[in-house]
């Protein structure tokens, strides 16, 4: 018995693989898959290359891929599945039922996600962990961008700045002379 999808509904799955050796599910309208995570395990052990070094999401694909925004429900138990950010370069979400180990890939986000699936990292997208760098991430490349417009030109000068008295010995004590040198008018 096929799954049907979880963003068409009306069709069922079909047998495919992502890439050599793992098999997934797919949708012949949309092109997502369900990729069970027993599956991808099993392909990555026997996939597993020697001190492969750990990969930053960052590094994807910047391909364009497709991102369902509606809650999904799990083609096996019918759930709603959660959904987990693995990078903070992109918008795209992968779903998790984490009663059925199941996740679902919009059309392209394998291409997204797949060095860190070479890697063995896939499972650790939806540990807390993972979630809250992602979210320190967004938070400071936002305040960089309000700094950036509040700064306008001048940004790139009080980065450097920033840079040198971060690294300077003194860097405290400059910063504080800075900072009373405009607060008592001098």
């Amino acid at each position: 018995m096929n799954l049907p999808c979880p963003t068409c509904s009306a069709n069922e799955l079909r047998a495919t693989t992502l890439t050599e050796g793992l098999p997934a599910q797919s949708c012949p309208e949309c092109r997502g898959a369900v990729l069970p995570l027993i599956a991808y395990r099993d392909w990555r052990n026997a996939h597993a290359a020697p001190d492969e070094a750990i990969v930053d999401a960052g590094d994807a694909s910047s391909a364009a891929a497709d991102d369902s925004k509606a809650m999904l429900h799990c083609p096996q138990c019918k759930g709603f599945m959660t959904k987990f950010r693995f990078s903070a370069d992109t918008a795209n979400h992968i779903d998790h039922c984490d009663r059925c180990d199941l996740v679902w890939l919009d059309h392209g986000e394998w291409r997204l996600v797949e060095q860190l699936a070479r890697s063995g990292q896939l499972a650790k997208i939806f540990d807390a962990v993972w979630q809250k760098r992602l979210r320190e991430e967004q938070a400071k490349r936002r305040a960089e961008a309000r700094w950036r417009e509040q700064l306008g030109e001048d940004f790139a000068k009080a980065k450097e700045l920033r840079g040198w008295l971060t690294t300077h010995p003194k860097g405290k004590e400059l910063l504080a002379y800075l900072f009373l040198s405009q607060t008592e008018g001098a």
